[in-house]
């Protein structure tokens, strides 16, 4: 299993975040900060090194821990993570609406999604994940919107050397068929991240339909309600993967209260687990 992990893990713990937002009345992007719910006590460069001493082989960073994305940040970020041994797995662009059907907004759209292509292209990142949108997941132009954007944003940035992939992720990804439907309209210039937490319905099918399809997972546990992983859930879905045939990075994801470190450390060993005789479905 290689262990990689998902930096919104110990977003608690990184200190205030800037994200981006549409401002539908000035039509563009604005940039709002968001108070942390602690202090600061972890810099990006001290959770790669640390990924690295606790044997992880990569990480997938959202883009609201990558804070410098100057020339210099960038270069220093590559410098971290190859003395660390940490792969850069995945950028992790968690805005915008590639389903959008507003012009002004998919230039817009477009033109930063660009950008970051090329920040992570300096830094060495080896992909870039990006959500196709918050249409509703039967709306067909919606769908074709984001295919359309998608696509073109996956040969811009495999001219870099970086794959493009998206999500079981947002309204418009929430059920498997339109994953399948979408990674299909795209004809392979777009890959698939698998989220283990990210269906609400019918998850174990859903996952089971779309994880054939998978690159990286992200392998999120969730808690059982006493303050415990929900191990059962947890081993469900790792199994799902297995019996997919899945050899990828599994990014472990801890999004709830209590010691990150800590709480990966069980996910871990959880995902070392061999497969079980659980009735998957």
């Amino acid at each position: 299993m290689q262990c990689h992990v998902n930096s919104w893990s110990f977003d608690r713990i990184m200190g205030p975040t800037q994200v981006i937002e549409w401002d539908e009345a000035e039509e563009k992007h604005v940039v709002k900060t968001e108070p942390a719910d602690e202090p600061a006590r972890l810099a990006l460069p001290e959770l790669i090194a640390k990924l690295g001493e606790q044997g992880y082989l990569g990480v997938e960073l959202a883009y609201v821990h990558l804070r410098d994305t100057s020339e210099d940040g960038l270069r220093r970020l590559r410098a971290d993570a190859e003395r660390a041994g940490v792969a850069l797995t995945s950028l992790l662009l968690d805005f915008g609406d590639a389903s959008t059907a507003s012009e002004p907004r998919r230039r817009a759209e477009e033109a930063l999604y660009r950008r970051w292509i090329r920040s992570a292209e300096q830094a060495g990142f080896r992909r870039v994940r990006i959500g196709a949108g918050d249409a509703p997941p039967g709306d067909e132009a919606a769908l074709a919107r984001a295919a359309e954007m998608l696509t073109g944003l996956a040969g811009f940035a495999g001219r870099a050397g970086i794959r493009l992939v998206t999500e079981n992720l947002g309204r418009l990804l929430s059920r498997s068929e339109a994953v399948l439907k979408l990674l299909k309209a795209c004809g392979g210039e777009v890959g698939l991240t698998a989220d283990f937490g990210n269906f609400k319905d019918d998850k174990y099918r859903q996952l089971k339909e779309i994880l054939p399809q998978a690159e990286t997972i992200h392998a999120k546990a969730s808690e059982d309600g006493g303050g415990q992983l929900d191990s059962t859930d947890f081993r469900k879905c790792a199994d799902l993967a297995r019996h997919a045939g899945f050899h990828g990075p599994f990014s472990l994801t801890y999004l709830g209260e209590g010691d990150p470190w800590r709480k990966l450390s069980e996910i871990r060993d959880l995902a070392a687990i061999e497969p079980t005789s659980l009735k998957l479905l």
